[in-house]
This record gives C-alpha cells, structure tokens and sequence, in this order.
C-alpha cells in the first residue's frame, strides 16, 4: 500500500469509523478473509470478461437474490461477469474491512450506501457519479425524498432501491394471556412491559449499542415529542425544552425499571429476539416481515406503530439502503450501468426485491404500482395502512452530531446522569459543533 493510500485510509477511517448502516436484515456471520480480498487482484480474471465484485452483507434468500441477479445481467451483457462476495454485517457495517478494501484499491466495484454514510463516501472520493444515467423519464419515476437522500451537491451518487420503516412488533400471546392489548401510549408501553417481564422475558427491546443504528431507532421517539436535534435551517440545536427530556426521562425509568433488554442476544434488526421468547416487545422494521412469513411463520407475532406519548404526533423513520459504484474502479462506468440496469429499468427487477424476496417499499412510483397486491398481505397490511405515510427520511446529519446522539443514548441507557444533565450536555455540544462549522 502506497503512502498515499495509507493517508487516505487513516483519514477515511477516522471520519468513517462511527458510520454504520441505517437498518437491514443482520445476521452475525464469518466473512472472507480480509488479507485474501484486499490482496486479491481486481482484474479482468474471467479473459475477455469485465469482472465487477458486488458486496453484499445480506443473507439467505436476499443473498440469492443477488446472485440471481448477476445471472440475469451476464444473459444479456455476456462480456461482464458479476461476482457476488458475502461480507459478514460486522465486518461491513462496523468495522474497518470496506474502507480498507476501498482505500488500497482492492475494493468492490458495487456495494452499499445508506444518507447516513453517502456524503463521506463522496467527499472520500469512492462514489462514481450516476447524474447523467437519471432522464427526466428516470427522475420522474422516483420519489424526489428518495433521490434527495443520495443526491450531494446536485450529484446523485446511489440508486435507492427499497424504504423501510419501523414498527413495535410484539408477541400476540403473552398480551392474550394477561387480557393486554397491542400499546398506543408510551404508558401502554411501559405497563406491558412491566407485566410482561419475568426472568426469561424481557419488557421491550431497542437498540443499545451504540452507532447510526441506535440513532435510527431512537429518533422518532424524539420526534413524537415534536422536538428534533437541529434546527430547520441546520444552524442551531433544537434539543432543547421540556419536550426532548420528557423523552430521555421516560426511557430512564424504563431503563431503572429494568424493563429495557441492555444486552440482547443478537442484534435488534433480528426479529429472532422476539421470535425465540426473549423479549414482549421489539423495536425493528418492516424488513422482517419476509423472516416472519417463512422462518418464523408459527409464531404468534404481530406489530403496530410505535407508541406514541401523551399528545405526540404519530411518526416513524424510514431508511433503506442504495447501491453505488466504486468511483476508483477500472470498471467505474460498467457498474454503474449495472446498477441503473436492476433498480431503475423495467419494474419487475426492484418488484421481486420488494415483494417476493423481503417486504419492503419501492421509492420507484411504477414499482408500487405495479406491486400494490403485495402490500396488503398479513402484517404488511398494518405498515401499508397505519404505518406508511407517517414516515421521516432518515437525516443526513453532521457526524459529529450523529455522535453526540449517540452518546446522549449511552448515558440514558447505561450512565447515572438525570435526563436533564443529559440533554443539556448534548444541546451545548450540539450548539458548540455547529457553531465551530460556521466560522
């Protein structure tokens, strides 16, 4: 590795370490070995062929997905061969192996985004603009709120390809049994969790550990309380007010109660918590619903939108990933004609990805057309009608403010400050960053 690409990779690094994907399907698993992919010679290994290595974090029938995918594309472009690579969740979402694999040269042609990661990876240099592929045809099938989400600087660099949102799943016959009913409230919530509770159950759980995926479960709560964490104009902190601690003061009694699962089993976008009796109640998203139709379909699950607090607004977060192309590669223009050819062609591609392969919501208006028979199907039915359409895209915000979030959480959920010494603190180091990033 040349000194340049040593800088570049410690600079990235730096930037990127905290940045973890928004929400998906993971599954703890092994990957490759890291020494063999970034030693592994990005070239033309198939002869003639152009070879792009697509990473994917995904598993089971999304994986095969994927593979079935690179079949499809090689029938009509027999001169590209495409190699799907699995990387383990760990390694892509929290670690070092991407960014490593990117900075030395030795990365993927095509591979995952989420507005949480995108504008890093463009200023890092790794994201191959897609501007020119988007035809006033093209733009005007997707949603504008989902091209915003990959669009820096009047550029779009990733193709959005599903949104998913967050819901409370819960298990149907521990509320039966007690004469419960599915929670409204914040305080239907914290009842059931407290009857719920025993020494193998858990009341509620929610994402603890810390990164953007504690933030994107955490923010609409936030939100419920009509609070936020910057201001509409971006400049100064909203985190300010009764409202915001009402929020952390909620939680902490929860958390006193020891009605909150701190450690869960596996993590919290695995509906396998719920699943296996661990826990009452799950915060988690619309992409389990696949899992519970198939692996889990015996068990008693249902869900419903959030809790709400008294007088809060219902809303929840919606995220999902986009699939870019590695500005560095050789291959930079071919993945990227890969990539409009899956998710911004004909419909059927996204179409089997939203409906047959997971449950998800296509940003593509001809792609929920086409598809409007999939979305009132058991507990799809419930996001299609009381969930859909409270969403809040997930923010594209600071990192460092994603940081300060973040520890907020940790200190809510482990620490010994009050709430109001927590959401002081956080205003005030809000307030301090931003004010650094004007001057």
């Amino acid at each position: 590795m040349t000194k340049i690409a040593r800088g570049a990779l410690a600079l990235l690094l730096a930037v990127l370490l905290f940045a973890v994907g928004g929400c998906g399907n993971v599954v703890r698993s092994e990957g490759p070995d890291v020494d063999k992919l970034l030693n592994a010679p990005n070239s033309d290994a198939g002869g003639d062929k152009i070879v792009l290595r697509l990473w994917s974090f995904h598993q089971a029938m999304e994986y095969d997905f994927w593979q079935w995918l690179a079949k499809e594309y090689e029938k009509e472009h027999p001169q590209v061969e495409i190699r799907v690579e699995y990387v383990s969740s760990d390694d892509y979402f929290s670690s070092t192996r991407l960014l490593s694999a990117l900075a030395s040269g030795q990365g993927p042609d095509i591979f995952f985004v989420s507005p949480a990661t995108i504008k890093r990876f463009v200023d890092a240099d790794y994201l191959y603009p897609l501007t020119d592929y988007f035809t006033p045809e093209i733009r005007s099938d997707f949603n504008p709120v989902a091209l915003d989400s990959v669009t820096v600087a009047n550029n779009i660099y990733a193709v959005p390809f599903e949104t998913e949102l967050l819901g409370l799943f819960y298990n149907e016959d521990m509320f039966k049994s007690h004469g419960l009913q599915p929670p409204k409230t914040w305080d239907d919530m914290m009842k059931a969790a407290r009857i719920l509770k025993s020494p193998g159950v858990t009341g509620l759980t929610i994402e603890t550990y810390d990164g953007v995926f504690q933030n994107f479960s955490w923010l609409p709560f936030l939100w419920q309380t009509g609070s936020d964490l910057l201001s509409e104009d971006g400049r100064s902190s909203a985190l300010t007010g009764s409202r915001a601690k009402s929020m952390y003061a909620f939680f902490r009694s929860m958390v006193e109660q020891g009605l909150i699962n701190l450690r869960p089993s596996r993590p919290t976008t695995d509906i396998g918590i719920l699943a296996s009796g661990e826990t009452a109640m799950q915060v988690s998203g619309s992409w389990n619903i696949r899992m519970l139709e198939t692996e889990f379909k015996d068990q008693p699950i249902g869900v419903v939108p959030l809790p709400l607090p008294e007088g809060g607004a219902p809303v929840t977060i919606s995220g999902g990933w986009k699939m870019a192309a590695n500005r560095q590669s050789e291959h930079a223009e071919e993945a990227a004609k890969f990539i409009m050819w899956a998710f911004a062609g004909k419909p059927e591609i996204p179409l089997k990805w939203v409906s047959e392969t997971k449950f998800a919501y296509s940003p593509r208006k001809s792609v929920m057309e086409a598809g409007q028979d999939f979305y009132r199907k058991g507990l799809r039915e419930v996001f299609t009608d009381q969930i859909y359409g409270t969403e809040r895209a997930e923010p594209r915000l600071p990192e460092d403010i994603n940081r300060i979030f973040s520890d907020s959480l940790q200190q809510l959920l482990f620490g010994t400050a009050t709430p109001e010494e927590i959401v002081r603190k956080a205003d005030q180091r809000i307030q301090s960053s931003l004010d650094a990033s004007l001057k």
